[in-house]
């Protein structure tokens, strides 16, 4: 028989073919050259090409019929894969065998390192029977999931399963670990199971006192697991000594993951939690999560405890793009529940006072010209127990069309329309009080919430509102003097209602009574406007030895004209002069009164308006040189804004405040700077009527009076930073596009001629929020990021308003700090820590502490809530390796005030 690279008898070096040599990967699957031969097993007479290589030599004995491969050598028999120092291919015993050698020093080289099907086995030697597929392996180690298993001598079977003696599991990737379970017999069934014999747990290779007769564990992925959750135990001062989150996980295949579990109280709280995941690879992925909690304590006790509360979280989340797209986020549940269920490993749940769900069915047809929407929200604050949901919420749109595109003229061609459909039917629970400013019969003065029940339910449904609305939007563009850019529109809007109101003045209460009819009503309203908008800019260039290469200022201003009549008038028939009081000396008091008064889409607007309004945006920029030769781009100002308009035809203070916005970027956009301010362009004179200072606002624009810009109304003030070791600082720029067009850039000033000179353009980044889920459905280590060193966020907010109430004005503030972060004090620990500080109150707000300390094969976290209402601590000491992750110490204490 011969092989593909012959060698004489005696030694000699295999022949030199160009061959390049290849070192000896841990890795059998590197690719290598080799030479072929045909292998006829005697025993059942099957064929068999074995595929080897040799870096030192390969030499073949014709009289034995054995072959030596020396150097770095290499086997691929089927789905077997052998490196080793030495190889020895017998084929009278239909043989293999492979060891390692010792160099000058002693030290072993080339240790055969093994892989079949069942995994990759590190051995000090092995022989391998190709006729019944059946090995003997001594000194043998194998990757298994999270852990290795070793043993002193292993037997494989023909159907990948193995028997090891003197075995020990590993359960890290450490190989010199201290922590393992010890057991001389080991059985191996890969992608099943792993069954020990007796076995013993070593800690700091000590044997301790946690011995079983026998141990098994799952040797399959750890989404395909099932198993008994261990429930985690601690103390609450008002429901007593707990045991939560026991129950049992079932994993049976890749799409459907889910957990029961189940708390108890010792002083007769319970409750059952029932959490799914599901995924489907480029299809869709979500989750439900179903909580029940009965929360009950001894009525000795001085604040007794007697509720059952729900929660449902459910969330949808479709990963392909097509023309029909399901969605749904899901939070509710009763008002109670997360008062009376406080976690510390959830706890900015804990903290939230509002939840939001949403369920959304969008697609398109007709070749996408049309597109919908269906919508189901909900919205409930757990403080206030007010209850909104919308059901359903119904869109209809056409996208625009443009039926002179091939027209030449420009403002023809440009002309398009569009429409658009919308319902809504709201119901809510909030009984709103009397606003009006005279009284109405059988009305509220205060605000007040139904009971969310079913014998509430024709309340909830009679306190609905809802309608639809049509919208027509009607516009085109065209240049103007070439760097001028006008757009004319004109928009009409019709809205429907189920019913109106009806207005009568009852003179024996001096009240007006409201009555609701039923029936459809429309109500048509139309307006137009005119918005002329261009971009200037101006460049500085400096000299050549100058740090600063240039500098520019951009400027975009735009003033609109609008139009709308006044829909109160008597030929609309949208609103009613109804008589609402009587003065002292008997004289009626009229107001117009809309029909539409509260309705979901409102009423159509009161009082004629011609107004014209003015917004300016500016951005300064400029570029230094590098050492390189390329220059780097930096934002000194990333936007300052004004804007206001005027009304014609307003009977008084026919100006609008005026709105300033500024924001920036500091240290290469690590630090975000916000601000804004509203001034009221009018008088405020103070007089004194005897009792006091009277403040009265009058229509004389402070400006005229030497009073400046005008009295402030409110402003803000925000800072933020996001800083790590890790981020990144290169600065994505787009190149400018668009612009009114026509002038090149001249030193000094211009219009922007839509040609990018380098400094690109303002464009804001998104923020993504990310969730993290409990550990058993996860990687449990995936939230402990020990690679980044530090990550700080911080972010300082201050805002007030001053209103003018009973001629007098009051004065609103808000001011607080929030950080939270990780910190890496070394390479095993890790802080996190998250807290803030309200400058008003002049108190912390919740605030929390979290240690991780990575201990080897186990890990330790904690979490600690230092005060407030919250205060609790927990500690956890864990095996990393999910199969054994109920091995823990843990100690939970919490003092909920409740």
């Amino acid at each position: 028989m011969a092989f593909g690279l012959t060698a004489q008898e005696g030694g000699l070096k295999n022949d030199p073919v160009k061959i390049e040599p290849t070192p000896l990967s841990t890795s059998p699957t590197t690719t290598r050259p080799v030479g072929t031969d045909t292998l006829k097993i005697k025993n059942n007479g099957i064929e068999t090409t074995i595929l080897y290589y040799a870096e030192d030599s390969i030499i073949t004995k014709t009289a034995t019929n054995v072959t030596y491969l020396y150097g770095n050598a290499y086997i691929e028999y089927g789905d077997i894969k052998l490196d080793a120092a030495q190889i020895i291919i017998d084929r009278n015993q239909n043989e293999l065998i492979a060891k390692g050698v010792q160099d000058s020093t002693g030290s072993w080289i080339g240790l055969p390192v093994f892989q079949d099907k069942g995994g990759v086995y590190e051995t000090r030697g092995i022989r391998y029977n190709f006729a019944t597929n059946r090995a003997k392996i001594t000194g043998v180690v194998t990757k298994q999931d999270e852990g290795y298993v070793s043993g002193e001598e292993i037997k494989k079977n023909q159907d990948g399963s193995a028997y090891i003696k003197g075995g020990k599991f590993i359960p890290c990737a450490d190989l010199l670990a201290t922590t393992y379970i010890k057991a001389d017999k080991i059985k191996v069934i890969p992608g099943d199971k792993i069954i020990t014999g007796p076995a013993q747990l070593y800690i700091g290779d000590i044997p301790t006192i946690f011995a079983l007769p026998f141990a098994f564990f799952p040797d399959v992925k750890s989404d395909a697991q099932s198993g008994i959750l261990f429930p985690k135990y601690g103390e609450e001062r008002v429901r007593g000594i707990f045991l939560r989150e026991g129950g049992y996980f079932f994993g049976n295949n890749e799409y459907i993951r889910t957990a029961v579990t189940g708390d108890y109280y010792s002083k007769g709280s319970f409750g059952l939690n029932v959490r799914s995941t599901y995924k489907k690879r480029y299809k869709y992925s979500g989750s439900i999560d179903l909580r029940y909690n009965k929360s009950k304590t001894p009525e000795i006790e001085e604040n007794p405890l007697n509720s059952n509360d729900f929660w449902v979280s459910i969330s949808h989340r479709p990963e392909s793009r097509g023309k029909t797209r399901f969605s749904a986020s899901i939070n509710a549940g009763t008002s109670s529940y997360n008062n009376n269920n406080i976690s510390t490993e959830n706890f900015q749940n804990t903290i939230r006072s509002e939840f939001r769900s949403n369920i959304s069915l969008t697609g398109s047809f007709a070749n996408n010209r049309f597109s919908y929407g269906l919508n189901a929200r909900h919205s409930q604050n757990i403080q206030t127990n007010i209850l909104d949901v919308s059901l359903p919420d119904f869109s209809l749109n056409m996208t625009r069309v443009m039926p002179f595109s091939t027209a030449k003229q420009e403002a023809l061609k440009r002309l398009s329309f569009s429409w658009a459909f919308s319902t809504s039917n709201k119901i809510t629970n909030l009984i709103r009080p009397n606003t009006a400013g005279f009284d109405i019969s059988n009305s509220t003065s205060e605000a007040d919430t139904l009971a969310v029940t079913f014998a509430k339910l024709p309340e909830l449904f009679a306190n609905a509102q809802n309608g639809a609305k049509h919208s027509i939007p009607i516009s085109t563009s065209f240049p103007f003097l070439k760097n001028f850019n006008v757009s004319p529109s004109i928009n009409f809007q019709e809205l429907w209602y189920l019913q109106e109101l009806d207005y009568t003045y009852l003179e024996d209460e001096n009240a007006v009574r409201i009555d609701t009819l039923n029936g459809f009503s429309r109500a048509s309203t139309y307006g137009a406007n005119v918005n002329v908008s261009t971009q200037l800019y101006g460049t500085k260039n400096f000299k050549p030895s100058s740090k600063i290469e240039s500098l520019r200022h951009i400027m975009q201003p735009s003033l609109s004209f609008s139009y709308r009549p006044d829909f109160g008038q008597e030929k609309y028939g949208y609103y009613k002069n109804i008589q609402v009081d009587t003065t002292s000396t008997g004289e009626p008091v009229y107001q117009f009164l809309s029909k539409y008064n509260g309705f979901v889409f409102g009423s159509p607007s009161l009082g004629e308006s011609a107004a014209i309004s003015f917004n300016v945006s500016n951005k300064v920029e400029m570029k230094v040189r590098n050492d390189t030769t390329k220059s780097e781009k930096v934002s000194i100002l990333e936007n300052l804004s004004f804007s206001t308009s005027y009304n014609f035809l307003a009977d008084s203070f026919n100006l609008s405040d005026y709105n300033i916005a500024a924001r920036t970027t500091l240290f290469k956009n690590k630090i975000d700077i916000s601000a804004g301010i509203v001034l009221d362009p009018y008088t405020y004179l103070t007089t004194n009527d005897g009792e006091g200072d009277v403040i009265k606002r009058v229509d004389v624009i402070a400006l005229t009076q030497g009073k400046g810009l005008g009295k402030i109304r409110s402003g803000r003030f925000s800072l933020s930073t996001n800083l790590n070791s890790k981020a990144s600082n290169n600065n994505s720029s787009s190149s400018m596009r668009g612009g009114a067009g026509g002038m090149a850039a001249i030193e000094g000033g211009g219009f922007l001629n839509g040609e990018d000179d380098g400094y690109g353009t303002l464009n804001n980044g998104d923020m993504v929020n990310q969730q993290r889920v409990p550990q058993y459905f996860d990687d449990p280590n995936a939230y402990v990021d020990i690679s980044v060193p530090w990550n700080v966020r911080f972010s300082y907010n201050y805002s007030f308003s001053q209103n003018l109430f009973n001629n007098k004005f009051s004065t609103t503030t808000r001011q607080s700090i929030k950080m939270n972060g990780q910190v890496a004090v070394s390479e095993k620990w890790q802080l996190t820590f998250n807290t803030g500080y309200d400058v008003e109150l002049k108190e912390f707000t919740q605030s929390s502490l979290g240690v991780y300390r990575d201990l080897g094969c186990w890990e330790l976290t904690g979490n600690w809530i230092p005060f407030g209402r919250f205060t609790s601590y927990s500690i956890d000491i864990q095996i990393k390796a999910s199969a054994l992750k109920d091995l823990k110490l843990s100690r939970r204490r919490s003092f909920f005030d409740n």
